[in-house]
């Protein structure tokens, strides 16, 4: 399903870039054939500039589509176990000489003779401000320099929050987990765990998905662009066949009862 959304959005920004740069050139070309294949060149150029951005931002946090598996499967394996800390305690052992585990958190002493509490967070739910709280109230007595908390994944909220404390607070989620952690010390958890994978999507869930009533209004504001190019250009035969096809989408997902079914479950 993420596939097909990231293939839809695509398809849609290059759609709009190309329609956008199609009206203009319409002002400085007369010739319909020179106006398309601008308007392509265009999109084309403004694909690859914003791909490279995109790479340029991208760090070595980044995982390959294999290794996010693994680092869901095996967060999820360490949040089934009942011996996680006793993972993270022999993990650090694994560089650093005095280790101390306590009921919930680990004290690593560093090579600088710091302080450093890791206290991995094993739920599937988000880490909160108000878990960084209680995190940093349990671990402030052993006198940290710095808190390392790996979580299954963390608001935006508290990664704003942390930075109201004095002292370093670093948060990791499953997959920073998996690169900085695991992947560092090349010691993994055992994945005695896994997450069900989505099911491939049936051609119906396809069409349920795509005449679902929250897609009318895509569909409408879409023909309106098309038909609103008309006040710039000479709409052609495809054009009014697309936006035609569009409004025909629209009604189909207003109206067609199939694909708009309300689940009703009794609860009690």
């Amino acid at each position: 399903m993420k596939k097909i959304m990231f293939i839809f959005q695509i398809i849609l920004k290059c759609s709009f870039v190309y329609l956008i740069a199609f009206v203009w050139s319409r002002y400085f070309f007369h010739s319909l054939w020179k106006s398309s294949v601008f308007s392509l060149l265009f999109t084309i150029a403004i694909e690859i500039f914003s791909y490279l951005i995109k790479k340029k931002k991208n760090n070595k946090m980044n995982l390959k589509i294999k290794e996010q598996d693994e680092a869901e499967n095996m967060f999820f394996s360490l949040a089934s176990s009942n011996n996680s800390l006793n993972f993270f305690e022999k993990l650090a052992k694994t560089r650093h000489n005095l280790v101390i585990k306590k009921k919930d958190y680990i004290i690593i002493t560093n090579d600088e003779q710091s302080k450093i509490v890791l206290y991995p967070f094993i739920t599937l739910n988000q880490l909160t401000p108000q878990d960084v709280v209680n995190i940093v109230k349990l671990s402030q007595k052993e006198h940290a320099s710095k808190i390392i908390i790996p979580c299954y994944d963390y608001t935006k909220e508290s990664q704003l929050f942390i930075k109201n404390f004095d002292f370093d607070i670093t948060l990791l989620d499953k997959n920073e987990t998996y690169a900085l952690l695991y992947k560092e010390y090349q010691f993994f958890p055992e994945i005695t765990a896994k997450y069900k994978k989505e099911s491939k999507l049936s051609f119906k869930d396809l069409l349920a998905y795509a005449f679902n009533r929250s897609k009318t209004k895509g569909y409408i504001l879409s023909a309106i662009i098309i038909f609103a190019t008309s006040l710039f250009i000479k709409l052609t035969i495809f054009y009014c066949c697309m936006a035609s096809i569009l409004l025909l989408f629209a009604l189909i997902s207003y109206i067609n009862p199939k694909y708009n079914k309300k689940v009703t479950t009794k609860l009690i």
